[in-house]
């Protein structure tokens, strides 16, 4: 059974404090919420974003082509304000295309770009593998698409997430089904991903985790990779933990709040992670063991090694799909869904890391079905972008420039 440290507050506690947090007004505002054009073509989904060394960003999506049964993997520079035309990483009819489980780009100092995505094993319906291609010339030749495990089983290997190293490779971790061949439970594995495409410092980080809930991966000032994730106790309790690598090693798990959730079965609802100087900000959806829905927050102020008590976040009643990203050297930018008068909303607001919250504002109304997906933004030198999926009619994903004053 793995050893876990635990940073443990009374529901008491956290009750107290999220309280005391909401009586603080922040004196950042978020003042403008501006739609943005993209070049991406209905229907499409799952979005994401990543941020770029020069202050820009690179979204990406998924087109599909119904008639034909053919998806497309597709991205677009930011860049003068607007979005590039798009361009297309890869493409194909026997991929495994999922609300939750989306690809993700991530790009070096140098422009180099690693994407992934998900391809079928296997008939089974969750059989399926990461698949991974990396381009040195901002995408104009793709290398061919390589897998980060060879094990070769027809189970489930997906919930990817990337990172860039100052050493020129890329860091990637995924949750790992091989064990579940003989019923044995979901990991979570690491690689990093050198320049000519090989593998190095392959690891389990943990050995039981939730089955089908996003993972999440930064890179601390101090260098060392963290990676967020729901856990999986034997006795069903899945709150978040996080691991570290520094000094050549893995550290034990660390569960990041103990919020006591006991589930017998994947909520779909992973953690998200990002730093800035020695502070990690942790945001993540619970229903605790109180059965309560909330959106919480927690900063870490020595490079994710603890974390501070959480900061509820939403205003009621959270569906989760939450994002997180620093804005400022001590302030966060979360978003998340939630329903407030029978309207389900894409909703942001700021957290400093004493627990000062701005009020909430409305990114955009959307439904609160699986369509809908998850949120993703990034920082650039013009402000936060936002991107979702729009389904008020044919699915189309969907930007807009958040500015924050």
């Amino acid at each position: 059974m793995k050893h876990k440290q635990f940073i443990a507050i009374s529901l008491a506690a956290l009750m107290f404090f999220a309280a005391g947090c909401a009586e603080k007004t922040s004196t950042v505002k978020i003042t403008g919420i501006t739609p943005i054009a993209t070049p991406a073509l209905a229907p499409s989904a799952e979005p994401n974003i990543c941020s770029t060394p020069e202050g820009g960003a690179l979204l990406s999506w998924v087109e599909k082509d119904t008639t034909n049964k053919i998806s497309t993997l597709k991205y677009s520079n930011w860049q003068n304000n607007s979005w590039s035309e798009a361009k297309t990483i890869a493409q194909g009819s026997n991929w495994f295309v999922n609300w939750a489980d989306f690809p993700a780009v991530a790009v070096q100092e140098d422009g180099q770009l690693l994407a992934s995505w998900l391809v079928k094993s296997a008939a089974a319906t969750y059989a399926y593998d990461v698949t991974l291609a990396y381009s040195s010339d901002d995408g104009k030749l793709w290398s061919e698409p390589f897998s980060p495990h060879n094990d070769k089983t027809p189970t489930e290997h997906g919930f990817v997430s990337m990172q860039p190293l100052s050493n020129g490779t890329f860091a990637v971790s995924w949750l790992d089904g091989r064990e579940m061949v003989n019923e044995g439970p979901m990991t979570i594995r690491f690689a990093t991903i050198e320049a000519d495409g090989s593998l190095a410092n392959e690891a389990v980080i943990d050995d039981r985790v939730c089955d089908c809930c996003q993972t999440s991966m930064t890179i601390a000032a101090d260098g060392s990779i963290l990676v967020a994730y729901r856990d999986r106790s034997q006795e069903e309790i899945r709150d978040m933990s996080i691991v570290r690598y520094t000094d050549s090693a893995w550290s034990s798990p660390v569960t990041i709040s103990n919020d006591g959730w006991k589930i017998a079965g994947c909520p779909v609802n992973g953690p998200v992670l990002a730093s800035r100087k020695s502070l990690v900000a942790a945001s993540w959806f619970t229903m605790g063991a109180d059965s309560q829905a909330k959106v919480l927050c927690a900063f870490s102020k020595d490079f994710g090694k603890s974390f501070n008590s959480p900061i509820r976040i939403d205003t009621g009643d959270p569906l989760g799909r939450v994002d997180v990203l620093f804005i400022d050297e001590n302030i966060a930018l979360v978003s998340w869904l939630e329903t407030v008068a029978n309207k389900t909303r894409i909703a942001v607001r700021t957290v400093d890391s004493d627990g000062t919250l701005s009020e909430v504002v409305t990114v955009a109304e959307t439904l609160p079905g699986r369509s809908s997906g998850f949120a993703r933004m990034g920082l650039t030198s013009d402000g936060v972008i936002i991107a979702w999926t729009d389904v008020a009619d044919s699915p189309v994903v969907m930007t807009s420039l958040i500015s924050i004053q």
